[in-house]
């Protein structure tokens, strides 16, 4: 499959609600890495209003992550600061 059909795909999956691993292990991309990075290049593809309904999208389930995140590993403020890190880096990435 050419990279932007992937990318499409991608997109199509997480704004489904779908997390990185589940679309790396149904489109056999790797690595959730590897979705994320595709997820990051389809919506570089886009611009004006649907970019920023896209990128709205993904920061709400950002946001629902660290909150997840925060709750589920409150005992473990290591582990909280180690995954809210990642969780940043995921943000930093579909920022303009």
């Amino acid at each position: 499959m050419a990279t932007q059909e992937v990318d499409s795909q991608v997109l199509a999956l997480r704004e489904g609600g779908s997390s990185y691993s589940a679309i790396a292990r149904q489109l056999e991309l790797g690595r959730a890495v590897d979705a994320h990075k595709s997820f990051v290049r389809a919506l570089g593809a886009r611009d004006g209003p649907e970019r920023q309904r896209l990128v709205d999208n993904e920061e709400a389930r950002l946001d629902r992550l660290e909150r997840r995140i925060r709750d589920r590993d409150a005992a473990e403020p290591e582990k909280v600061t180690r995954r809210v890190a990642g969780v940043d880096k995921l943000r930093a990435a579909i920022r303009p």
